[in-house]
């Protein structure tokens, strides 16, 4: 059994390719150069350019794609999330991607277990069982991105999870398929049956193994050693002793093999209770020691979590600090960030004042608070350690994070032999922090691979932590990051020539031929952590600090069209290494899957550990090449408004005569001959009414700005216009509207910075200034948008009060009025800039004082139509969109948001109508007696 790639012949792959054909759409199989390269990366600091990607949608398709390789002898690699830090998800073969078909999730026993698909992102599962106050053991820091598919196959764990709530420690059944297409399910009798009958001889050979380790004493102690500390340097060998029965070990090593030994299809997790009652605090200790002596104490008094952070790590997030005041942090001095918690407040209390004393030699940064806005701050605190050295590091170097784990005895030994290390070496910018209740130290420094020194000074570093952890302190060389191929080479280290033979001897066992995921964990090349290293070149300014973790792509609206954010970097990064002829392929296919197909709304830069807005990035190529038509529309915008509202009123009054479906068709062959027309569909409305609402007097007065989507499209069919709406509403609240109808050339700037044109985007940002004060009367009146970007755009303006309009509503109209919340189910949709504006806490609020039963779908993050793409790249929004109609409920008929061209693309993939939320506030509501009015 080789240890690297299989090398299967060309023929072999031309066979394989050939008979995917027979079962796989084209757009299942991913052959161009430019996306091979986008793939090419995970989070860890490997490379691999893949020969096929392929995205599967059920566990039938791996069946058949796992038989097919193993008959032709072509390796395959599968992927989740893509967040593994030690280049377990990377090949030069097949790399196997889910799709987002692997979504379901079926809750058990009340909350006490749930079974899942691998696609689920971890904290969505923890979103499913909330109102059970349940949640699944592991809590990787990336579990917001990483999906319950890595999340079992790199047994990750955490910051609470320790070491018995793990995937390992948690697992009830599985689905699992092995490299010759088996598949196996654990909840039915039929198929274990059959399994046991026709794999007869795998498990005998799993059952010797098991005898032969618990006949082996020394190993067997180095096992039940290695096991009580976080471990994941390697296959689960505490299976071979803690069951019995083959296929339950069979089941536990496929837990944190890294895709090695099978693929597991579903998995059904024991869950564990959420606390109910919580304190957190952060305190600084002189020196490890001192802090290292008190997690014995916390232990004993219900501490969940315990943090620790070295000085330079403290250094490193000293603005995140700034909230608890002046903090002056010397060398050699550690934090805690300590979290308890108890069934009750009233075992809260006692715990907190027990635990008291024994840290009156600490320097309380921010006491015990049970306050959760303090406990989000100190854990941005501790979340933020990673990304700020990412954010400081020189453009060319990738960011490393290793994790080990010591016995807990001699943490604060480990500590200062580490920091030793790194004085030796040279990594003066490397931090520490860890789970100090486990032992589980992470340490972050920055490495460039550019030159031959570069690679053999980290060569030479990690030889020496592989002595040290393994030699000198009998501790864990991975801890939660799993092998990858980082590690791959220093297994023995940590396992002996004995430990190693037994995992060597469980690879050939379950996959004899080496199919799956060859070279991780399992590879005889001592040099494997310094082959197919990642070059990280200077791109731009905007993105170079992207350090390829992944955690912007779930927000993305492209992730299942084309790139993500992070994929857009990585192909301009690979592409610089490329002969010329590739770069001038990629360099055009970049214009549809980097640029075209981004909606550049910044929602990634939410999400980004070190704040990387790509969209900024896009909208700076474009800027590079604005296009004439864009340029044209900001010279007259009037003029282009009432041209685009003929075209609307034309297109509605033809599918009077002919078929929407016929309409829309011709629509796309005129798009092929003329760029500019828009796509047709039949929840485009007409064009809007130019007729002004006429308003009432009083007092108080708002500036109403009709937003461009709002004076281009009508209202949703047999609707009033928003306009009207809006006045009779605000009327409603004893408010007058002050509509800035007069000029036609009005806007916020928003649609021309999006498309990369500054000049026209500042030119009408300042029109617009200028005239709204002279209609507030120098800022007297507040101003409100109806459309959410538009409110976005201008809310940096420091002379007016610009709000967003459910903004506005819910903090000045709704207490003027009498709201009875209706009972009908409504969908909500949070704009990309309402989420930038306030998270979407505004319209999230607003809906819920309308209606007592409001779904947000969890996974439609930005809805993809993106100004005008809806109309002119129609295919993005409906990528974005894809899955909303299945989480529509049957009995649920209307939508809401508070940006009209996201409403008209959430109608057409939802299959309701979506209208803004006022119209909603207009009818659940009543004036109040004028007397309790204020």
């Amino acid at each position: 059994m080789t240890s690297t790639v299989s090398a299967a012949t060309t023929s072999h792959y031309e066979a394989f390719h050939t008979q995917l054909e027979g079962f796989l759409r084209p757009e299942q199989r991913i052959e161009d150069l430019s996306r091979r390269i986008a793939y090419s990366t995970d989070a860890s600091f490997y490379s691999m350019i893949p020969r096929l990607v392929l995205k599967l949608n059920h566990h039938h398709e791996v069946r058949r794609v796992l038989a097919l390789a193993n008959r032709w002898s072509v390796p395959v690699t599968f992927r989740a999330a893509g967040t593994s830090l030690s280049g377990q998800a990377v090949t030069e073969s097949v790399l196997i991607l889910l799709s987002d078909h692997w979504q379901q999730a079926e809750i058990l026993d009340d909350g006490k277990a749930i079974k899942l698909q691998p696609g689920l992102i971890g904290a969505r599962v923890n979103q499913l069982l909330a109102p059970y106050q349940r949640k699944i053991g592991p809590d990787p820091a990336s579990i917001n991105t990483c999906k319950i598919g890595g999340i079992a196959a790199n047994n990750a764990s955490g910051m609470c999870c320790g070491v018995k709530n793990n995937s390992y420690h948690t697992l009830k059944d599985m689905m699992f398929l092995l490299a010759d297409g088996t598949c196996v399910d654990t909840r039915s009798r039929r198929s274990v049956g059959q399994f046991r009958r026709k794999h007869e001889a795998m498990l005998s050979a799993l059952s010797a193994l098991r005898d032969e380790v618990r006949n082996n004493p020394a190993l067997s102690e180095r096992i039940r050693h290695q096991f009580r500390l976080k471990n994941t340097m390697g296959y689960g060998l505490n299976a071979l002793l803690d069951y019995d029965d083959p296929l339950d070990i069979l089941t536990h090593l496929l837990i944190g093999s890294e895709g090695t030994l099978g693929f597991i299809a579903d998995i059904t997790l024991a869950t564990i209770a959420v606390p109910q009652h919580k304190a957190t605090g952060l305190y600084l200790f002189n020196s490890p020691g001192e802090a290292c002596a008190l997690i014995p104490v916390l232990q004993q008094h219900g501490a969940e979590a315990v943090e620790l952070m070295d000085s330079r790590a403290l250094l490193s997030v000293a603005g995140l600090l700034s909230p608890f005041g002046e903090l002056t942090i010397a060398a050699g001095q550690v934090a805690l960030l300590i979290e308890l918690s108890a069934p009750d407040q009233a075992g809260l209390n006692q715990a907190l004042e027990e635990l008291t004393p024994a840290l009156d030699s600490a320097r309380p940064v921010c006491p015990f608070t049970g306050d959760m806005r303090q406990a989000v701050l100190l854990w941005n605190i501790r979340k933020g350690l990673f990304p700020a050295v990412g954010a400081v590091r020189e453009t060319g170097t990738t960011v490393i994070i290793e994790d080990v784990a010591f016995v807990p005895d001699e943490l604060a030994c480990g500590i200062a032999a580490l920091e030793a290390l790194f004085d030796q070496y040279g990594y003066d910018e490397a931090i520490i922090f860890g789970h100090a209740l486990d032992g589980n130290l992470h340490f972050v420094f920055t490495q460039a691979f550019d030159t031959s020194e570069q690679v053999q000074r980290y060569d030479a570093f990690m030889q020496d932590v592989a002595a040290l952890v393994t030699q000198q302190f009998n501790g864990t060389l991975k801890a939660e990051h799993g092998t990858g191929r980082n590690m791959a080479p220093f297994i023995v280290h940590q396992w002996g020539a004995d430990g190693l033979a037994i995992m060597q001897q469980i690879k050939q066992i379950i996959d004899p031929d080496n199919i799956l995921n060859p070279g991780v964990i399992i590879n005889q090349d001592d040099q494997a952590h310094i082959q197919h290293l990642k070059r990280m070149p200077a791109v731009d300014p905007i993105v170079d600090k992207c350090i390829e973790c992944g955690f912007c792509e779930p927000q993305c609206p492209s992730r299942q069209l084309t790139l993500t954010p992070r994929q857009r970097i990585a192909l301009m990064r690979r592409a610089a290494a490329l002969p010329a002829h590739e770069q001038a392929e990629v360099t055009a296919d970049f214009s549809y899957l980097g640029e075209k197909t981004c909606a550049a709304t910044g929602l990634c830069a939410t999400s980004c550990p070190v704040g990387i807005d790509t969209g900024a990035w896009i909208k700076s190529l474009r800027h590079q090449q604005t296009p004439l038509a864009a340029q044209a529309l900001a010279d007259d915008l009037a003029s282009e408004h009432a041209h685009y509202r003929r075209l609307l009123n034309l297109a509605s009054k033809t599918t009077r005569y002919l078929p929407d479906s016929a309409v829309s068709v011709s629509s796309r062959l005129l798009r092929k001959m003329n760029h500019q027309i828009p796509v047709y569909y039949k929840q485009i409305p007409a064009g809007a009414s130019t007729t002004p609402p006429v308003s009432a007097s009083f007092d108080d007065k708002v500036v109403y700005i009709t937003g461009c989507p709002n004076r281009l499209f009508d209202a949703p069919s047999g609707q009033t216009p928003l306009p009207q709406v809006v006045t009779r509403l605000l009327n409603k609240a004893r408010t007058e509207v002050i509509l800035a109808s007069d000029n036609p050339q009005l806007c916020c700037g928003q649609n021309w910075e999006s498309k990369g044109n500054q000049q026209a985007a500042q030119q009408y940002q300042h029109a617009m200034t200028a005239r709204l004060m002279q209609l507030t009367e120098n800022g007297r009146w507040p101003v409100i948008f109806d459309t959410s970007p538009c409110a976005l755009s201008l809310q940096a303006q420091p002379e007016l009060s610009v709000y967003e309009l459910s903004q506005y509503l819910l903090d000045y109209a709704l207490p003027r009025l009498s709201v009875t919340p209706t009972d009908e189910p409504v969908m909500l949709h949070r704009t990309c800039s309402s989420l930038h504006l306030d998270e979407g806490l505004a319209l999230t609020t607003l809906a819920h004082q309308l209606s007592r039963r409001v779904i947000i779908p969890p996974d439609i993050q930005c809805c993809g139509f993106a100004g005008d793409k809806g109309l002119h790249l129609p295919e993005l929004n409906a990528s974005a969109l894809a899955s909303l109609a299945s989480q529509i409920p049957d009995d649920c008929q209307r939508g809401f948001s508070n940006s009209r061209t996201c409403e008209i693309g959430l109608s057409k993939a939802g299959g309701v109508p979506y209208q803004h939320i006022v119209y909603l506030l207009d009818e659940v509501s009543k004036p109040l007696p004028t007397e309790t009015t204020s």
